[in-house]
């Protein structure tokens, strides 16, 4: 594996991804001047963990033709869910709206009639708000503060390269986000006290058909945040994958990460067992959106997760249960 220790131009003046590896940091130069948007995919996409059972998911981004703002309300305790968006046509505008690098200070936005949607980075926190004002009459509201942001705060970027030299996915994972907000979507509503974040930026351009699987979770241990990503099933990892931790802003990166079932539990264990856990499924958070071409398909499976890493001074560190969740997407898009 490649990692990436300064900053390197992404793409050649053809729109070719050049360069390919793993970093903490987002080292990756993206200039989007040459892309050509037939099958550019961009988003950003938050999704805060409180109260140990509900879950928020925020997205605002786009796949070429389409832009898509959204937020979802579950309760993995009993499956109820809630949400609400709007899918529209891309905006000249709004693709190049679309930071180019998520630990810039940045304010992506979209309005309509019905829809405010904001979310704001600085170097100290961001803000997430999203309202909607009677869609087929549904109505929304939702404030965040997310804290413990720094540049210093380290993360897994990846890029990584699909079959053809055009086709190439760049990936940003923060964990250990702190949460505070309020969130009513409909009639439900809830105050978010310290909950747990985390955010998945990316852009890419990607093949129609593909696959992965993303696992991500977050909880504290002894006083101090500690959050996981793994990933695999899309495009070639041989240089850079997201499999990682994170203890107290730091990462620690591992290898190839398996899963593997046993009955109605998985483990998920890496090739230098560094990571180890047993997750028990809690909820299965299946979505499917078939609309003409689209064909999209993920069984996004809440557990409870319990086991241990391995630090990089030899130290075993024992996690706590915590929910955290592991998804399977077969797409085409």
């Amino acid at each position: 594996m490649r990692e990436i220790l300064n900053n390197e131009q992404l793409l050649d003046a053809r729109g070719n991804l050049v360069t390919a590896g793993y970093s903490r940091h987002m080292y990756f130069v993206l200039d989007k001047k040459p892309l050509r948007y037939a099958r550019t995919k961009e988003w950003d996409f938050y999704q805060i963990h409180f109260d140990g059972r509900y879950v928020l998911q925020l997205t605002l981004g786009h796949v070429s033709y389409a832009m898509q703002a959204s937020a979802t309300l579950l309760d993995i305790a009993t499956g109820e869910r809630h949400s609400v968006g709007t899918t529209a046509a891309v905006s000249p505008s709004f693709r190049r709206s679309m930071p180019v690098n998520p630990e810039a200070a940045q304010t992506v936005q979209y309005f309509d009639n019905h829809f405010h949607v904001q979310f704001e980075t600085t170097d100290k926190f961001k803000r997430l708000a999203f309202t909607c004002n009677d869609y087929n009459g549904i109505k929304a509201e939702i404030n965040l503060m997310l804290t413990n942001v720094s540049k210093a705060k380290e993360k897994i970027v990846v890029a990584i390269p699909f079959d053809k030299p055009s086709q190439w996915y760049l990936n940003c994972k923060e964990n250990c986000f702190t949460v505070n907000g309020y969130v009513r979507i409909e009639d439900v509503a809830y105050q978010i006290v310290n909950g747990f974040g985390l955010m998945d930026w990316g852009r890419g351009v990607w093949p129609y058909k593909h696959k992965w699987v993303w696992g991500n979770g977050g909880t504290s241990v002894n006083g101090k945040s500690f959050g996981f990503n793994i990933g695999w099933g899309f495009g070639n990892t041989e240089q850079g994958t997201e499999n990682a931790f994170f203890y107290d802003n730091k990462m620690y990166k591992l290898g190839q990460v398996q899963e593997i079932r046993y009955g109605d539990a998985f483990r998920y264990i890496d090739e230098d067992e560094r990571f180890v856990f047993r997750a028990e499924p809690l909820y299965d958070n299946f979505t499917q959106t078939h609309i003409a071409w689209v064909n999209n398909k993920c069984h996004q499976v809440f557990g409870r997760w319990t086991g241990y890493v391995v630090l990089d001074d030899g130290s075993r560190l024992d996690i706590p249960p915590f929910v955290a969740f592991c998804e399977h997407a077969d797409n085409r898009w």
